[in-house]
């Protein structure tokens, strides 16, 4: 994997990490949504490729819908009063189901440009679709409708400058996140956060704040999914397993790099650790293999790294609180 490839990828996993970021450490609702959202975006918008629909719009729709299954997860916290860990667990359980309902198959290729017909879509996107069977309960009006012809979109990701188009994106998707918290409503948000008890005192409904922060955080991660999707070629049920776990260690090694500062900076540690996160990754499979290194040991040794990372940071505090008596 060559520099470029390792920064493109990066940047990919830097959206996401900034979504999971304002779940995580904005309003403070740990959430593992993003787990299925991930998918959801990058089905809904390879999908819509088939469909003709420009490139931009079909990854905004994606992330969309994404940001909707965050919506639903803060409703359950909030009407039924369940913990937000348990409400997202529910939720990612369902987007399982969800997104294979949308792709019709557990995955599915990104149109390469060109006229398809629907038919060869359906034929595509079956091929390993064994566990679900090969039944077929169309009518004749069904199989017409899938031979219709339609012009497809192309992705700008396939093209040489997709580094370029990432680059935009990542920069469009900071300013947006810095703006909004600098706003009285995101001041608000920042503030449901920290304290949540503290906002209702101040006649502010917690509510729409935790919607509204589940909704954008599931938004980034969607919007991740999505843009992946059309980078790597497909869209697959399972590509989002893990996701919540690799940004929380990419939100670690930034904070552990550019240190816990003002909000302005924060929004740059998940960036930061987006990137080194697939250096090390890059890194792990290149010299990995010398000692017994697998690709699938990759999720374990993240797992280990947060829990020593928290582990240190609890050792540390302890230390000092023995150092004060």
């Amino acid at each position: 994997m060559d520099v470029l490839s390792i920064f493109e990828q990066g940047m990919i996993m830097a959206i996401v990490s900034v979504g999971v970021f304002v779940s995580f450490r904005v309003i403070d609702m740990p959430d593992l949504t993003p787990d299925g959202s991930y998918v959801t975006g990058a089905a809904v918008s390879v999908i819509l490729m088939y469909s003709g629909i420009p490139w931009f719009l079909c990854v905004f729709l994606g992330a969309f819908f994404a940001g909707v299954s965050g919506f639903f997860t803060a409703l359950i916290v909030n009407k039924l009063k369940v913990n937000s860990l348990l409400a997202s667990i529910l939720i990612m359980t369902m987007l399982y189901s969800v997104n294979i309902r949308i792709m019709d198959a557990p995955n599915l290729p990104v149109p390469d440009g060109g006229n398809y017909s629907s038919e060869k879509i359906i034929q595509e996107s079956n091929k390993l679709d064994d566990l679900l069977g090969d039944f077929d309960f169309q009518d004749g009006n069904d199989i017409q409708e899938k031979q219709e012809i339609k012009k497809v979109t192309l992705s700008p990701l396939k093209r040489n400058n997709r580094f370029l188009v990432l680059f935009l994106i990542l920069c469009g998707s900071l300013i947006i996140l810095y703006i909004l918290f600098k706003t009285e409503f995101g001041i608000a948000l920042r503030g449901f956060g920290g304290n949540k008890e503290g906002i209702k005192n101040l006649g502010m409904n917690p509510n729409i704040l935790s919607s509204f922060g589940m909704f954008f955080s599931n938004f980034l991660a969607g919007l991740g999914g999505a843009i992946f999707a059309s980078y790597a070629g497909f869209s697959d049920v399972n590509m989002g397993t893990g996701i919540v776990v690799t940004s929380l260690a990419s939100i670690i090694i930034g904070e552990i790099l550019i240190g816990k500062l003002n909000f302005a900076f924060n929004i740059f540690a998940p960036v930061i650790g987006a990137i080194i996160y697939q250096f090390l990754l890059a890194v792990a499979m290149k010299y990995g293999y010398a000692i017994g290194f697998k690709s699938s040991d990759m999720k374990l040794l993240t797992a280990l790294f947060i829990i020593l990372v928290i582990g240190f940071e609890k050792l540390e505090v302890k230390k000092w609180f023995l150092s004060k008596k």
